[in-house]
């Protein structure tokens, strides 16, 4: 490839992670105030859940359908659907409306996020790949720690939380627009549908349980049980029927594909959980704004940002990564088990040093288990292995995003309801906390419920930190039978004929 075609490729590529990673984490600081604006801090986790599902659903099908259309072809068509949404989201008039349209940005992000590393794997050599993935790992970074401070910044000044979405259009104008359909009927539609309906059931379930119905009433049973036995209706679809399946079962077959795809849906939880919900143990408990939750975030993304950076010149140097792998899961498993430690009295330090242990064991893990997986991967499934670990890390988020927010929720309305109980006249008050947090410190609230609230939250959250615990425990079981395999140093051809 002429130099300047690959500069403008790496550029387009480098701008396309950067709104898509962006636009992962940069509704974290913003979440209470539009929770504030809707007053539903209930539902808004599903401004996150949404635009996570949509991109997980999506992610195989785009690797296949870079296969058959090409990649930059398919990135573009993307990249128009991530501006629709971007542009729906910062219009939206209600709550509805702005989860569509994150739901719509994440159809569109994830093509943006899997296809950038498909297209440096077919660009680069192995040897050199550490170097770009370095790159793009630190771009991804980078706009994973801005992402909450620029969101906190929009939503404290006058441009207000719309403009954490509008952001993203001028940006994502800059990468061009340029599309083509072709070969629709090798496309595993079937597939697709059938794993969307499975999730969607067992999110729904998450959801519904002990809020609008008991955990024991049919309705949340049905969900559940019927969502699991749709999903394990996909993997028996995609094993037997389709001649181009979206997920091939044969990618499992594969020790170090294997265990690195299962390995991303734990690693999916522990990134996306602190990255939601240390942001409300800030706000909830410290009262802290918007942007200040932004920017006591940064001691878990910063990590993640230079660890990134180190482990893709480590392995570009040495040609080792599996070591990287298990430092990794073992520091992510102290890191996140360290949070179970935060409460109403935790200081500034100790926060921050809690926090900088869990990013540097993500960012340990981040790079190394993408190399891992494209190493051990034959070239005809370089593209659906690739978009496979991406898809699993969200789906690994959004799964785990409502377990968390159903440990929150039933964990902290019973406690509330004891609060209204001991302080009858302020019982609606109380209530009101669980969807507008604000309403905490508000001004005429005695400083002795205040007190109450905030350890109720604390006691909750400790709760949700606790429920972090086995998916970083399992990141830490699947790194140990990982195999090293040699980095190649001349180039293979990965798109399927």
């Amino acid at each position: 490839m002429p130099l300047k075609s690959r500069v403008l490729t790496l550029l387009a590529l480098a701008l396309s992670i950067f709104i898509a990673a962006l636009d992962q984490t940069i509704v974290a600081s913003s979440m209470p105030a539009i929770a504030e604006h809707f007053g539903a801090l209930s539902s808004v986790n599903w401004i996150a859940t949404s635009f996570l599902l949509a991109s997980t659903a999506l992610q195989p099908l785009y690797g296949r359908l870079s296969d058959i259309f090409g990649r930059i072809e398919t990135l573009v068509v993307g990249l128009v659907i991530f501006l629709i949404g971007s542009a729906v989201s910062g219009a939206a008039a209600t709550l509805p409306m702005l989860i569509a349209g994150r739901a719509v940005q994440g159809l569109g992000a994830s093509a943006l996020m899997s296809l950038v590393m498909v297209i440096v794997a077919d660009i680069t050599i192995e040897r050199e790949r550490g170097k770009l993935s370095s790159v793009f790992g630190s771009v991804w970074a980078i706009s994973s720690v801005l992402g909450p401070v620029l969101g906190g910044v929009f939503t404290d000044s006058k441009a207000g939380w719309r403009w954490v979405f509008y952001f993203s259009l001028p940006v994502g104008a800059v990468a061009g627009i340029c599309s083509f359909m072709d070969k629709l009927k090798r496309v595993d539609f079937i597939g697709i549908a059938v794993l969307v309906i499975g999730v969607v059931m067992f999110l729904l379930a998450l959801s519904f349980g002990g809020k609008e119905y008991p955990w024991s009433s049919p309705t949340v049973i049905c969900l559940l049980v019927f969502g699991i036995l749709v999903i394990l209706a996909f993997a028996v679809l995609e094993w037997k029927v389709p001649s181009e399946p979206i997920m091939p079962m044969r990618l499992f077959q594969n020790r170090n594909v294997g265990l690195m795809l299962v390995l991303n849906i734990f690693l999916g939880a522990v990134v996306f959980g602190p990255t939601f919900y240390i942001p409300i143990y800030f706000s909830v408990v410290k009262n802290a704004s918007a942007i200040g939750s932004g920017l006591r975030l940064l001691p878990f993304m910063l990590p993640i940002t230079f660890c990134s950076i180190f482990c893709g010149i480590f392995t570009s140097k040495t040609g080792r990564y599996r070591e990287l792998i298990w430092v990794g899961g073992a520091i992510t498993t102290l890191g996140i088990g360290l949070l179970a430690l935060l409460n109403e009295h935790s200081s500034a330090g100790a926060s921050i040093g809690i926090l900088l242990v869990s990013g540097i064991g993500v960012g340990f893990c981040l790079q190394p288990t993408m190399i891992a997986l494209q190493t051990a991967a034959e070239p005809r499934d370089m593209a659906t292995a690739t978009t496979l670990f991406v898809s699993v890390r969200t789906l690994g988020g959004t799964i785990s995003l409502a377990i968390f927010q159903a440990v929150l929720q039933n964990a902290i309305k019973p406690k509330l309801l004891v609060l209204s109980q001991q302080f009858p006249e302020y019982a609606a008050h109380i209530a009101s906390t669980v969807d507008r947090q604000s309403n905490i410190y508000s001004p005429g609230i005695p400083e002795d419920l205040r007190n109450d609230i905030v350890v109720a939250y604390v006691d909750a959250l400790r709760l949700v930190f606790y429920a972090m615990i086995p998916f970083a425990a399992m990141i830490l079981v699947c790194t140990l039978p990982a195999r090293h395999v040699p980095l190649k140093t001349q180039m293979t051809k990965t798109i399927s004929e």
